[in-house]
């Protein structure tokens, strides 16, 4: 009996780490065996910072001819390749992605991948976080000037590299001999208390046709000032699923209200009826509570890009 019960023991203990190996060698959640990331409200700070990675925009003026191309992969993935050349040499390349609208975790549905929790779970299941291939081919492709060929990735983070990334750089490569009709003027400056305030404008014919503005959080929680917030490193106000706007209105609902504005008064500095505008709100009525105080970092920066547009002959 006792060499029967050790022979099951064994048999039991074999079979769990044949259950663990497999675990291990799944891809991560950009293939047709793709395993959801959970999400993790409270994870812990120690398993949070196990990976390393950037979400840090350059701080300063950027501005050029922007190439922008999206398209749908895979099972349904949006990628998106945006670049900026100022005369001969590529000054920015960044890639997002967007899980797909039927993904199977509700929670990461529609969801953008550079800055979200989503970098987290992933990193924690697969070994691996998605953006850290994407900041990494990044640096390559403005070191080396080129968009296209073989480049250095970090294993187990390398399919939206070779299956959406890859394949929109080559779709736009033709493109970059020639002006683009679109300029592109980009400024992030640091705000304090551990965020840095980022507004990208792009325009057609002087026209203004995006406005985007967001607040991004420091690469580590010591570097943010209120303890409420520190859980929100290497996320963004915009792209975080789980980021509570004071103001009681989401973020991202503000700031897409702010690019529809603009496109369509041309006016930057302009926030009349804009949400949470107001020093304070009857929520009841008004559905916000206070002034968003980001209002008052985005006309800083909009005030120099206006300047800069303005002095080039583009606005």
């Amino acid at each position: 009996m006792v060499m029967n019960k050790s022979k099951i023991l064994k048999a039991l203990l074999i079979a769990g780490l044949a259950m663990s190996i497999v675990g291990c060698t799944q891809t991560d959640g950009n293939t047709s065996s793709e395993v959801a990331p959970e999400p993790q409200v409270e994870q812990a700070d120690s398993e949070k910072t196990e990976l390393s990675w950037s979400v840090q925009p350059t701080l300063g003026l950027i501005k050029g001819d922007y190439y922008r191309t999206e398209e749908r992969f895979r099972q349904g993935h949006t990628g998106v390749l945006e670049i900026v050349k100022n005369g001969d040499e590529l000054v920015h390349v960044e890639f997002n992605e967007l899980t797909r609208p039927n993904y199977y975790n509700r929670f990461y549905q529609n969801v953008p991948k550079r800055m979200s929790e989503y970098n987290f779970d992933m990193g924690e299941k697969k070994g691996a976080a998605w953006i850290q291939s994407v900041v990494q081919v990044e640096k390559q492709m403005l070191e080396e000037q080129r968009i296209t060929g073989e480049f250095d990735m970090v294993s187990g983070a390398s399919n939206s590299i070779n299956q959406s990334m890859i394949p929109l750089a080559e779709k736009l490569l033709p493109s970059l001999d020639n002006p683009s009709g679109e300029k592109y003027y980009g400024i992030a400056e640091k705000i304090g208390g551990g965020l840095t305030a980022r507004l990208q404008v792009v325009l057609r014919d002087k026209k203004i046709i995006s406005v985007r503005y967001d607040e991004i959080f420091a690469d580590s929680p010591e570097e943010i000032e209120d303890p409420n917030l520190k859980k929100f490193y290497r996320q963004s106000k915009y792209e975080s699923v789980l980021y509570d706007e004071p103001s009681r209105i989401g973020f991202n609902v503000q700031m897409d209200a702010l690019n529809d504005k603009v496109v369509e008064t041309q006016d930057m500095l302009d926030l009349s009826e804009l949400p949470a505008i107001d020093t304070t709100g009857n929520y009841a009525s008004s559905g916000f509570t206070i002034r968003n105080n980001a209002w008052d970092n985005y006309l800083r920066l909009a005030e120099k890009l206006l300047e800069e547009m303005k002095a080039d002959g583009n606005l």
